[in-house]
């Protein structure tokens, strides 16, 4: 017996979507939409410092940015040593920083997986680089590379290691090496605790089975675990790498991209652009292209890893 609803009811009904649903997408037109466009739209603009009104420009600010100039203009097809130098060093950061910090967590996060006496205890302790604030730990690692007083110059000293101090945050290699360090030592634990989430949905029975068939580590691992671990690798390194590519707050608060440029990158050039030099339209061009750059990535990342076994 069917029982016919009221017109409130079904009134109701077809509202049901648009009221629950609406405000979330008036949320994320709010915070993400909005920016976006706004990003754009900045971008192909220039801020006259005479009466601090937007001009359209075109693609005058990325033809600034990428190119090299030459009698105030642009030069297309010579790249800007600026952005040569910057770019390299941002794929020097994220990629040495990236790559240190998965292989450390992911062989950490094996390790944690297994019956060990003290393993609750570890997995806690292991996330405390990745709770405190990065601003903190950017300065307690400037703290530590200090050359006259710092804890790593000291430590190296009374091993006999070395005999005077190390200028860390005054050498370029250094300085970007002190970076990777501190980043490393920050994000690692984020890594630790995806990929130790992945490894609870392996199923125990196929480590069992390849076990019996005598299958080595390294083929249990590649043909067992890893398939069920691409997704986790997929989340991990997508939000590792965008974390990394616009990194600002360990950046500026241990070198703020020096000694002279050394260090700087994407991230601190943006900010540095915008907010320093008062150049919002080249600062929203940089934008653009990291945000191009990016999606690139997370692209390339889920044509690799977005295969999941659970699709199979």
């Amino acid at each position: 017996m069917s029982i016919e609803k009221s017109p409130l009811r079904r009134k109701l009904d077809k509202l049901f979507v648009p009221l629950t649903v609406g405000p979330t997408l008036l949320w994320i037109a709010a915070i993400i939409v909005y920016p976006t466009a706004k990003l754009f739209l900045s971008s192909f603009q220039f801020r006259n410092p005479v009466t601090n009104e937007m001009e359209f420009v075109g693609l005058r600010n990325f033809r600034r940015l990428i190119f090299a100039r030459e009698g105030g203009e642009a030069v297309l097809g010579v790249f800007s040593p600026s952005f040569v130098s910057i770019t390299t060093n941002t794929v020097i950061y994220v990629g040495f920083s990236v790559s240190i910090s998965f292989l450390l967590g992911l062989g950490i996060a094996l390790l944690l997986d297994k019956d060990l006496k003290g393993r609750g205890w570890f997995r806690t302790a292991v996330i405390v680089p990745w709770i405190l604030p990065y601003v903190m730990s950017g300065l307690m690692w400037r703290w530590m590379f200090q050359s006259d007083f710092g804890a790593i110059n000291g430590a190296l000293q009374r091993l006999g290691v070395i005999s005077g101090n190390i200028p860390f945050l005054s050498d370029g290699a250094l300085a970007m090496m002190a970076l990777i360090i501190a980043d490393v030592w920050v994000f690692t634990p984020f890594i630790i605790i995806i990929l130790l989430a992945g490894l609870q949905n392996v199923p125990e029975q196929l480590y069992d089975a390849a076990e019996v068939d005598g299958a080595s580590r390294w083929s249990r691992f590649w043909n067992v675990t890893y398939p069920f671990l691409k997704p986790s690798i997929l989340v991990a390194l997508t939000i590792r790498i965008i974390f990394d590519i616009r990194a600002l707050d360990l950046v500026w608060v241990m070198t703020q991209g020096g000694p002279g440029k050394a260090t700087e990158v994407w991230a601190s050039w943006l900010y540095r652009t915008a907010q320093v030099f008062n150049e919002p339209g080249t600062g929203a061009a940089l934008g653009v292209v990291l945000l191009a750059v990016t999606f690139a990535i997370v692209a390339s990342l889920y044509k690799i890893f977005g295969e999941s076994p659970y699709e199979a």
